[in-house]
């Protein structure tokens, strides 16, 4: 008998992608102008959906990766989504399973930012390191974008994007702070956890860079493949042969729970949700992420949240909200 979550999951799923299909949402090609400014219903239901399912991903993955192999786990992962997205955007949006020519190349290293050494430097990190501070520092990625733009692609530096960036690396030394007179293992996986935040903004900005032709969800899906690649050959050099002990049931609904929802669920929603609303809102709608990921990690792993994570989260989360919120808006909201 299934249970239902897995119903309501499918539901989710055939609901999105019909949605998806009937709308024909292309996320490169939708002006701003076309959409509204203010959130639907409908849009904000959706932020909650996206901002739930990564949250908790967080502690999800930790679970996992304490029983499971983690270049194992991080390939079940790659397939599911590059299955999922390349199944979907070429069996049910009809658009072509390759990418185009010209954009191989550029696709290839967006793929190795965004999916090879951010699931990797992810997983390894929150071995070490609490799955709420791992999320904190991971979802700094859009100041690290801010960087690489101003260097990669000429995006003007202005007053609130260094102020943005002031606070938000003062808000990552509140939580590496402790780490740096030990340099232990909770230190390296700080460090790798805020490689994982680097390489995201740098496969962001080489998104950013292209006018692609490829339908974002094909692309996507082709990312997975690229990243996945080393990620299958650590898996053969370092973990053939070894032994899985006994996995117990938790672990096993975390890795399919990691597999599942945010890999396929979560960017089927992101997809949506940007063919419905504004760039720039639907990039702040993901702050409160780490607000989630937090709470969770409390709740299902009794993490203790003291007062350095609630500052450092305080700190991050006005970083990005100055960052991306454009000074017009803040000179609406005061009047």
């Amino acid at each position: 008998m299934r249970s239902p979550y897995l119903r309501a999951e499918r539901i989710l799923v055939i609901r999105l992608t019909s949605y998806a299909a009937s709308h024909r949402i292309n996320i490169v090609t939708s002006p701003a102008s076309d959409q509204s400014s203010r959130p639907s219903w409908a849009a904000i239901a959706l932020i909650g959906v996206i901002t739930i399912f990564w949250g908790v991903n967080f502690p999800s993955i930790k679970i996992a990766v304490s029983e499971f192999p983690v270049w194992t786990f991080r390939v079940i992962c790659v397939i599911c989504g590059a299955t999922a997205m390349l199944g979907i955007g070429s069996l049910i949006l009809g658009h072509s399973p390759f990418v185009a020519k010209g954009e191989r190349r550029k696709a290839a290293l967006a793929g190795l930012c965004n999916i090879g050494g951010f699931q990797l430097c992810v997983a390894f990190g929150l071995m070490v390191v609490d799955a709420g501070r791992g999320t904190i520092i991971a979802y700094t990625m859009p100041l690290w974008a801010t960087i690489f733009a101003t260097i990669f692609l000429g995006e003007r530096l202005t007053f609130t994007r260094i102020l943005g960036l002031f606070i938000g690396l003062s808000g990552l030394l509140v939580l590496i702070g402790p780490g740096l007179t030990t340099l232990g293992a909770s230190f390296n996986g700080t460090l790798l956890l805020l490689a994982a935040a680097v390489l995201w903004g740098a496969g962001t900005v080489l998104i950013k860079s292209q006018n692609w032709t490829t339908p974002v969800i094909i692309l996507t899906g082709w990312q997975f493949i690229f990243g996945g690649i080393p990620i299958l050959l650590g898996m053969l050099l370092f973990e053939t042969g070894v032994e899985i002990g006994p996995i117990s049931t938790k672990a096993w609904l975390a890795v399919a729970y990691s597999a599942l929802v945010p890999m396929i669920i979560c960017h089927l929603v992101w997809y949506t949700l940007i063919g419905m609303l504004p760039a720039s809102i639907a990039a702040i709608s993901t702050l409160a992420i780490p607000i989630v990921g937090v709470y969770s990690s409390a709740i299902l792993l009794g993490e203790r949240v003291g007062t350095r994570e609630w500052l450092a989260l305080c700190l991050v989360v006005c970083a990005l909200a100055i960052v991306l919120v454009p000074p017009s808006d803040w000179r609406r909201k005061k009047r």
